[in-house]
């Protein structure tokens, strides 16, 4: 069962637990308080359970009987990295979305700067129109997001812009060039209309500093926050995280589409998925790396209204502190469980409340980590919660609620919360199933498959896709396009694409480089539809790093994928070797390629006999929040975006 649910890997976790209680600057470690045995016991149990592969706890309480009035705990297990190193307090990991109240400060600090207010000649307000900040550079689709949207919309997710992130791309001009090309997305509700998270938002914001300041964002943040509350292991660098040996290998899933059934290989990331020069255009919605003991001091300073918990010095304003932590956006109407209330968003936190106890938090998601940042305000109580690995979230989250229930709910029952997120992973498997298959018999399109591998198509955030045809994926006969073609199908992770593609239907590939994805696969559905998958290859990276793994001589171009049994995929994963003739995983870990079963679905649209282009549907944008709609119609009129032929 264990493996279904984890992709098939057998990872053998080696257990390294660290509990400490803090004196000033961390004394020598004493009996827990907030990590008990009984709680250690139970987070092992649920890690051989989800077959995870590393996992860092850090609990923080503010407690006057405490030395030096406060507890800082830290629980450490399973392995950093692919050289099987363990986890420790000091393991660095990507937190993701928990770098937005950084970013969140960030603004506070500058609405706060006296000195920025008198060279202005006028206050900044979180209530500021970003027009007026940004000028001619800032237009959106709508008039109204263009001329009212605040610093407070855009930190609490209220633009009326769905997430559009497949648009972020590492570009040229950084996040100035990022900024000015938010006009051509397409919008799903009305300004200030519903909860629509958006990292996009976060990231212009961090265009701030530097603007005011000439400083960059990173630096601020480094000036500000890192520095004074000695986060020594706290960086936006990749570089310099890497050099310092600390960063953490996430995990994923290689090969992994479970339309298809198969569950894929657990692999370690390696090198980190951005690389150095690449992480800044996303900085401010997600781009701290961090130790669990940076992380307790964060904390600290947040329960401690803004200020160090040792010295005293005020880090943050209170009044900032305070004013993040504020619901503005209503993100969920209704409890998910009986225990929890609906959720408010502030800027860069959720507000709601756990067993009649408020708290504060938020997550964060990147390939191969999660984290969770949880505080309890009235309760002087916090968790930091990190995992290396894709399947991380049922761990991370059990894990972070059996703590809460042991220290503010003690003598009560705890809620069994892992056979929750067990059952939610158990649902989302099945989702794959409930996939509306392929006709029998498919209607061609109105033109010919390999007419799309003659053209280009356009959008002005999203970039240009280049298709080409796998020639082995049609019926035999002589194919035209593009030289190029020839070169990209036999590239490294086209080869690797191909050996997990159905070529029965007539398949397109596509060149497409943005944050977390490398390629398009376009597979024909029935008529003018494609199933298209957003994929993520760090085959050519880890060449161009030095990194090799022996390419099978199965791997050709016209293979055809067989899929692996659990028993197969897990022996390779032990013996760090080829098994059966399928591919090696050195000690590294090996190539990933990720996004196989990640599906939208595409239009190729003829309008009038002119307009032509590729509609992309299905939630492809990243559409939430209730009253948020969908385009309808056909061809440009309801695409989420729309690729025009050039």
């Amino acid at each position: 069962m264990w493996q279904a649910l984890t992709g098939g890997a057998m990872i053998t976790p080696s257990f390294t637990t660290i509990v400490l209680i803090s004196a000033l600057f961390f004394g020598e470690p004493t009996s827990s308080k907030l990590i008990t045995p009984e709680t250690d016991a139970y987070i092992k149990t649920l890690f051989e359970r989800w077959n995870a592969t590393g996992l860092s706890l850090a609990v923080v309480r503010k407690d006057p009987s405490a030395p030096n009035g406060w507890y800082h705990e830290f629980g450490s297990y399973g392995t950093a990295n692919a050289k099987g190193q363990p986890v420790t307090p000091d393991t660095v990991f990507a937190i993701a979305s928990n770098s937005k109240l950084f970013l969140s400060f960030s603004v506070g600090l500058l609405v706060d700067n006296s000195t920025l207010r008198e060279e202005r000649g006028e206050e900044l307000k979180w209530s500021t129109k970003i027009k007026d900040i940004y000028g001619d550079l800032w237009e959106m689709w709508d008039e109204d997001m263009t001329r009212k949207v605040s610093l407070q919309d855009m930190l609490s997710h209220r633009t009326g812009l769905p997430g559009h992130g497949f648009s972020r791309a590492v570009r040229r001009g950084g996040v100035r060039e990022m900024i000015s090309t938010l006009r051509y997305l397409r919008p799903s509700a009305e300004f200030r209309q519903t909860y629509q998270y958006n990292n996009l938002m976060y990231d212009s914001l961090s265009y701030l500093p530097t603007l005011f300041l000439n400083q960059t964002f990173e630096s601020y943040i480094d000036q500000h926050i890192f520095t004074p509350l000695n986060m020594s292991s706290s960086t936006y660098s990749v570089a310099e995280a890497e050099n310092r040996g600390t960063l953490a290998d996430g995990f994923q899933y290689h090969m992994r589409d479970l339309a298809r059934g198969i569950n894929g290989t657990k692999r370690a990331m390696v090198p980190f998925f951005d690389r150095p020069g690449e992480e800044a255009i996303r900085a401010g919605a997600g781009g701290v790396l961090a130790s669990a003991r940076d992380l307790a001091m964060w904390a600290s300073m947040l329960l401690n209204d803004g200020k160090h918990p040792h010295t005293g010095k005020q880090i943050i304003p209170s009044h900032v502190v305070e004013h993040a932590a504020t619901g503005v956006t209503i993100a969920a109407g209704e409890a998910l469980y009986p225990e929890l209330s609906p959720k408010v968003y502030g800027a860069g936190h959720w507000r709601y409340s756990y067993r009649g106890r408020e708290l504060i938090e938020h997550g964060g998601i990147d390939p191969g980590f999660r984290s969770q940042i949880t505080r309890f305000p009235n309760d002087n109580l916090a968790i930091v919660s990190m995992s290396n690995d894709d399947n991380g979230v049922g761990l991370m989250e059990s894990a972070k609620w059996r703590i809460i229930d042991d220290i503010l709910f003690k003598g009560q029952e705890p809620i069994d919360w892992n056979g929750r997120y067990e059952q939610a992973q158990t649902n989302y498997i099945r989702a794959f199933q409930l996939l509306t298959p392929r006709p029998t018999l498919p209607k061609p399109p109105s033109s010919s498959v390999e007419f799309l591998a003659q053209r280009t198509y356009d959008h002005s955030t999203y970039g240009s896709l280049q298709p080409c045809v796998v020639p082995s994926s049609l019926p035999s006969r002589a194919l035209q396009q593009r030289a190029e073609c020839s070169t990209l199908l036999n590239s490294l992770p086209v080869r690797r694409i191909l050996q997990a593609t159905d070529l029965t239907i007539p398949t397109l590939i596509i060149p497409w480089k943005r944050v977390f994805v490398t390629h398009l696969r376009l597979q024909h559905f029935d008529a003018n539809l494609f199933n298209a998958s957003v994929i993520w290859s760090n085959a050519d990276v880890r060449r161009e790093e030095g990194l090799v793994t022996p390419l099978s001589a199965a791997e050709g171009i016209n293979s055809r994928v067989v899929a692996q049994s659990e028993q197969d995929q897990a022996a390779m994963y032990r013996s760090g070797g080829t098994s059966n003739g399928h591919l090696s995983v050195g000690e590294d870990g090996g190539d990933l390629l990720t996004g196989l079963d990640r599906h939208f679905t595409v239009e190729w649209a003829v309008q009038d006999g002119e307009e032509e282009g590729l509609a992309f549907k299905g939630n492809f944008w990243g559409m939430e929040g209730s009253d948020a709609k969908a385009p309808t119609g056909e061809g440009k009129e309801g695409a989420e975006v729309w690729f025009a032929r050039r």
